[in-house]
């Protein structure tokens, strides 16, 4: 199994933490930037996210609230200051909720006293493709070199290593798998319904942009749904969709391809359509490949972005 430990420098400044992840950069990519992934990850060992708020745009804000092991809050928030997909982002991370006693812990440490607000920091993520592997680079940046040192000697490094080892454990999918989750505002026997009408799921089926036409669907275990999408450029995508498992109003499977007879390109799709309450339901789609290098090359080709507009557009459709 693959594993790389992280690599911490101190520059001017700055403590630089690198970690090299083995999954393509979209789906790193992915992890970092959608809220219901940083929930299962962010924080040491034991450590849990009750809140993950991400707007992530620029400007946006965030709150992330990590609760230790023990019960005690300690609530980071910022706003993201730049924004270059699948390249880096940048926030500014503020101290101004963490516990006094964490405060003071910090401030001994790094040798200094005053306000909390020298503290706060600006933390830039870096994102490099590497052979299919993908580097992801911290740099943040401190007022001096002493509040510097007082955080890379209050455990910042075993800190980030530990959110590391939970984020390949706990977020990133099978090396042959695409995982996809989305929270939408209804409820679950609605988004059941959305995938279960024939006469209307062409109104949002597909990425942007792409024009969804049934020509049969049979919505039972071992019926299929045959339909083609016309992408932008005016090309014909057939696909057939052949329901193995429905569960009313929970869960679907299904396998996915071309419908073409001389092509093996069948895929496993796994849809969970968890009720968080009344008017909220988690959308988790799980797709398996044959290998990781079909995963790969689907990854490639967009898959994950078009994964998110087709639940973008499903989100719009119930909003209506």
């Amino acid at each position: 199994m693959f594993k790389a430990d992280p690599i911490v420098t101190l520059e001017e400044n700055i403590v630089r933490i690198e970690r090299l992840f083995d999954a393509p950069i979209q789906l790193v990519w992915e992890v970092w930037t959608n809220p219901v992934h940083i929930e299962k990850w962010w924080g040491p060992k034991g450590f849990t996210n009750p809140t993950v708020n991400f707007d992530f745009k620029v400007g946006g804000s965030y709150r992330i609230v990590m609760r230790s092991p023990e019960g005690v809050d300690y609530p980071i928030i910022g706003k993201f200051l730049e924004i270059t997909p699948f390249q880096s982002f940048v926030i500014s991370d503020l101290v101004d909720e963490h516990p006094d006693e964490w405060v003071e812990e910090v401030q001994k440490m790094a040798g200094i006293t005053g306000d909390r607000e020298i503290l706060n920091s600006k933390l830039r993520v870096l994102f490099e493709e590497q052979e299919g592997k993908t580097k992801v680079v911290l740099i943040t940046e401190f007022a001096n070199n002493q509040i510097r040192d007082g955080f890379a000697n209050s455990g910042m490094k075993e800190g980030w290593s530990e959110s590391f080892e939970k984020l390949e454990a706990n977020a990133l999918p099978n090396p042959n798998q695409i995982s996809l989750e989305k929270k939408l505002k209804h409820s679950q026997e609605l988004v059941f319904n959305a995938f279960a009408n024939p006469l209307t799921i062409d109104t949002w089926w597909g990425p942007s942009g792409f024009k969804t036409t049934t020509q049969t669907m049979d919505f039972k275990v071992g019926g299929k749904w045959v339909f083609t999408m016309v992408g932008p450029d005016g090309k014909v995508w057939p696909n057939t969709i052949q329901y193995k498992e429905i569960r009313k109003f929970d869960y679907l499977e299904y396998l996915h391809g071309s419908g073409e007879e001389n092509k093996n390109d069948d895929f496993l799709v796994n849809v969970y359509l968890i009720a968080l309450d009344k008017n909220q339901t988690l959308v988790k789609m799980q797709m398996t490949f044959p290998d990781t290098n079909v995963r790969n090359a689907v990854i490639a080709f967009g898959a994950i972005e078009s994964g998110h507009q087709t639940l973008s557009r499903l989100n719009q459709y119930l909003e209506k």
